[in-house]
Parts: C-alpha cells; sequence; structure tokens
C-alpha cells in the first residue's frame, strides 16, 4: 500500500485522513504533529473508523521515525492561521517558516515522493515549498481552486436542477479574493442573469468566511478536495483539476512560474501536465492580474 503522510493533527489534516478511510483509499496513513496529545487521541480516534474501511491503515509518527523516508505522498496542513491585525505578509513568513521547519526535519525525501500543500496562502506556499524541497516543481503542488470550483458546482446544480456530477466548471486563479469563475469553462451553460452570476461568484469568494464566522473553520470540503487529489495520484486516474501549479501557458515570463489556480492533470507522478485552456479576453486578464497579486505578495515578503 502506498504511505501517506498527514502533517498536522487538526480539524483538517484528521478529516483527510476520516475522508480516505471512508472512502475505501487503499493506503497507509500517518499522522504526524507536534501535540503529541492531540496527535495520540486522533489517532484513537481514527482506528475506531478502520472497521468501516476495506483496508486503510492508520499510525501516528514523530520526525524521529525512519518511516518518514518511505513516504509517497506528503499532505501538509500544519501552519499558523491569521491573527488580527496581521497582514498576509506576516502569515506567510510564519507559515514559510513552519514549512523549512518540517523541510529540515524531514530530511531526505524518496525521489518520487509528492508534496500536497494544503495551509494558506495555499499558492505562495507551494511557490515557497518549490524552493525548500529537493523535488522537482510537478511533484510539488496545492490544492488551489479545486474547493472553490466544487462550490461553485454545487450552487451550479441545484440552481440548474442538474446532478452535480453533471456540472463542470472552474474557478481560476488565486485561492482567494482575486479568483473568478471562468464562466466560458461552465457547461452545460447556466442559463442565468448577470446578476445571478454575479451573485454566485460572490458566494464562492466568501463561503470560507461566511463558514469561519459560524463554526471557526473549514474542514470537510477541503479534506474531500485533497483526498480527490490523493485517489488521483493512487490510482493514476489521469484528472483534470485545477490545483496551485506554475501557468506556463501565460506568454508573461514572470508569471508563467507562479503557482495558481489552474486546471492540471493529476497521475501517479503528480503534476503530468498542465494543458492550455481556451479562455476569454477578460477571464485572461483576471487570471494575469490574479497571477501578479500572488506573485508581488511574494516579491515583497523577505521568506
Amino acid at each position: 500500500m502506498k504511505k501517506i503522510l498527514v502533517i498536522g493533527a487538526g480539524h483538517v489534516g484528521a478529516h483527510i485522513i476520516n475522508h480516505g478511510i471512508t472512502k475505501h483509499i487503499g493506503a497507509e496513513f500517518f499522522l504526524l504533529d507536534l501535540n503529541q496529545e492531540l496527535e495520540a487521541a486522533q489517532i484513537l480516534d481514527l482506528k475506531d473508523t478502520l472497521l468501516f474501511s476495506h483496508h486503510a491503515q492508520v499510525s501516528g509518527v514523530n520526525f524521529e521515525d525512519p518511516r518518514l523516508k518511505e513516504m509517497d505522498v506528503i499532505i501538509i496542513t500544519a501552519g499558523a492561521n491569521q491573527a488580527p491585525g496581521e497582514t498576509r505578509c506576516d502569515l506567510l513568513q510564519k507559515n514559510t517558516t513552519i514549512l523549512q521547519s518540517i523541510a529540515k526535519q524531514l530530511g531526505t525525501l524518496k525521489p518520487e515522493a509528492i508534496v500536497i500543500l494544503v495551509t494558506n496562502p495555499v499558492d505562495i506556499l507551494t511557490q515557497a515549498a518549490q524552493q525548500i524541497f529537493d523535488l522537482p516543481d510537478s511533484q510539488i503542488f496545492g490544492t488551489g481552486t479545486l474547493l472553490d470550483s466544487a462550490r461553485l458546482r454545487w450552487r451550479l446544480a441545484e440552481k440548474m436542477g442538474i446532478n452535480i456530477n453533471h456540472i463542470h466548471g472552474y474557478v481560476l486563479g488565486e485561492h482567494g479574493d482575486s479568483e473568478f469563475v471562468a464562466w466560458s469553462s461552465v457547461r452545460p451553460k447556466p442559463e442565468i442573469s448577470e446578476a445571478e452570476k454575479n451573485k454566485i461568484e460572490d458566494e464562492v469568494k466568501k463561503a470560507a468566511y461566511t463558514i469561519i464566522e459560524g463554526k471557526g473553520a473549514t474542514y470537510f470540503g477541503i479534506a474531500a478536495a485533497a483526498i480527490k487529489l490523493l485517489n488521483a495520484i493512487i490510482n493514476d486516474t489521469k484528472e483534470l483539476l485545477p490545483v496551485s501549479t506554475p501557468c506556463h501557458f501565460i506568454a508573461d515570463e514572470t508569471l508563467k512560474n507562479t503557482p495558481i489556480g489552474i486546471p492540471a492533470v493529476i497521475g501517479s507522478k503528480g503534476i503530468e501536465r498542465v494543458p492550455s485552456i481556451e479562455l476569454t479576453k477578460d477571464e485572461h486578464d483576471k487570471l494575469i492580474k490574479s497571477a501578479q497579486k500572488i506573485q508581488d505578495l511574494f516579491n515583497s515578503c523577505p521568506l
């Protein structure tokens, strides 16, 4: 079985493993957290679900465990949350420091290992991770706008009265305020007004804020998104999913290397390719603007 390391035993990390177990992902899951008491409690709780899975396994590990060298996929959820009055640059610096510490303690990874970033700001941390970990960029990517696209699709499914699995379309760009709905990618074409489109797009952008205001954190959706990516890797499904990865079909030489939410083919080797997608001029301009925002923040923060 593939060995999957989840770093961070909070709500997101624990739900990722739980979702992997209940979705019958045939893998050996390992959970790592500096809070050993929390990690041990989560492991006990997760083991209680193993009877209801086909063949998953789950264990706790620490940074001294020799099995870390054997990990096939590393999912990083550990990181600080943005404190009141704290800038995104402050948050980026804190979480980059955490990322550097994780990489140092993990040591040398398998050459084929794949690293998935979940921690926010996910696009910029993906760029930092590509500099920190000694792996090809195609093996390091973030969850990007996969969750945002899921938020779009269930809203359209409800609006159009269509099964969600038959709704297609992407939210592109930053996993944040500059993201946008690529309406040209949506199939079938929704017969709704521009005002309704704007309302849906606004709801998608603000979904995380609404959830956090109501219950303190988001974790169901992002856990499901992470397992969708993990399944694509383990089963080599070659699915086209919007993740944080460099958008090489952007003409701008600087921005084409900026990780941003864009559809990529995900398989056993990670990012197998990033196909060009047809966008309207307005959508292309929004993608450039979003990439520029990410790159400007990355360049302005001394990491």
